[in-house]
């Protein structure tokens, strides 16, 4: 049984952008549901787990210092025809342990007066009747399993890549397999590659249309490795035996402890992703990096912008569509337009052949070596030139 039968904001999904977004609206004053359909939140975790640094992680919140696993200090990058990439930058990120950050941000939310509650499917929501939504939850499993409804003024689906609820409700959110990676994580015993640094195999030589990636996670003294390509291309093999192929190619004797495996939209955030008195936040948004498939970050901050506009929209008495595009206009100002720009960037690089990316990785090779000034490329004017050329006159 839920606490009401009426609430001002019901959130689905209590990953990361769900908790932001349920935790600052109830701070703002509102009454919040914030259902969750697993048991524990935050598991299984579906991702590499790496994400922004920890001086924007803070500003949602205390962050308990046991969700942090790794400080990273760059990015190293091995391309085709041994052109490598070193990217030094200290703090440019974290590695964060899922299965403790996530249940931290709901436990944030539940101490600002949110009501959270877990094992909680919404399996329905309603049209707006009298400037509210029906919500059905099935609450349980098994036996034990009943069904409960709840109205409410607004609803916030958070709900994943999958986003059941925002296609049931018509909005076109579907994952296209043209514009979707499958990805397999692989968590193994031990720290792989350098402790501090993301790790990245790209390009023709490894996987072109995707990529390869070792991520430490220092504090439990694990490696998530893993891989992922674009669905729609032809591989000869699934992504499972690919990662794993890779995973005893780089690392003999590697010693795995476990598997999982998803999907991660990269085609740049949706251009229409609110209703009147609905919104979509985070994977249901498509507002995970096209170029790299990370989400952490960007859900977070579009659980913000959400809390925000809908906390104005009450403060006005307006939560119609109209309204709640000043929403999506936020998240796109913020990572929108960037996302729209490494998602023409991804395939513009999957695109040329080995030689030209070639090419291009000399290029970004000597512009990380010197410290990402823009008059490094004045030492390499003739690719710089042919390469920008190329990319802007790409379609």
């Amino acid at each position: 049984m839920f606490c009401n039968n009426e609430y001002d904001v019901v959130v689905i999904g209590a990953g990361p952008g769900g908790s932001v977004a349920a935790r600052n609206l109830s701070r703002a004053g509102h009454k919040v549901l914030l259902l969750e359909k697993r048991e524990k939140i935050g598991y299984p975790v579906r991702c590499g787990e790496a994400s922004t640094k920890l001086s924007d992680l803070q500003t949602y919140g205390p962050i308990d210092e046991d969700c942090i696993e790794t400080i990273i200090n760059g990015l190293y990058i091995y391309g085709p025809n041994g052109v490598n990439i070193d990217l030094a930058q200290k703090g440019t990120g974290i590695m964060l342990n899922r299965e403790k950050f996530d249940p931290w941000l709901a436990h944030l939310a539940a101490n600002d007066g949110v009501e959270v509650v877990t094992r909680a499917r919404a399996e329905f929501v309603g049209d707006v009747e009298s400037g509210t939504r029906l919500v059905r939850v099935k609450l349980g499993e098994g036996a034990g399993e009943t069904t409960e409804e709840v109205r409410a003024k607004m609803v916030i689906a958070a709900d994943g890549v999958e986003s059941r609820i925002g296609r049931q409700v018509g909005l076109d959110c579907l994952q296209k397999p043209a514009f979707t990676c499958t990805g397999v994580d692989i968590q193994v015993q031990g720290i792989l590659t350098k402790p501090d640094y993301l790790t990245f195999w790209q390009g023709h030589d490894f996987i072109n249309d995707g990529y390869i990636w070792s991520f430490p996670k220092v504090k439990s003294n694990v490696t998530n490795f893993g891989a992922g390509f674009l669905i729609s291309n032809n591989h000869g093999s699934n992504v499972l035996d690919i990662t794993m192929e890779w995973l005893y190619k780089l690392f003999p004797g590697a010693q795995i402890n476990h598997v999982v495996g998803g999907v991660i939209p990269v085609s740049s955030v949706l251009k229409d992703y609110t209703l009147d008195r609905f919104a979509l936040v985070g994977d249901a948004a498509h507002h995970t990096n096209p170029l790299t498939g990370g989400g952490i970050a960007a859900a977070m901050r579009a659980g913000r912008f959400c809390a925000q506009t809908v906390h104005e929209g009450f403060e006005c008495g307006n939560l119609s569509k109209e309204f709640l595009k000043t929403y999506e206009k936020r998240c796109y100002d913020y990572f929108g337009r960037m996302h729209d720009f490494e998602y023409k960037f991804r395939r513009f690089l999957l695109n040329v052949n080995k030689e030209e990316q070639t090419e291009l990785y000399k290029v970004l090779q000597n512009f990380a070596k010197h410290g990402c000034k823009k008059r490094a490329f004045l030492q390499t004017p003739v690719s710089s030139a042919k390469m920008l050329y190329k990319f802007l006159t790409f379609k």
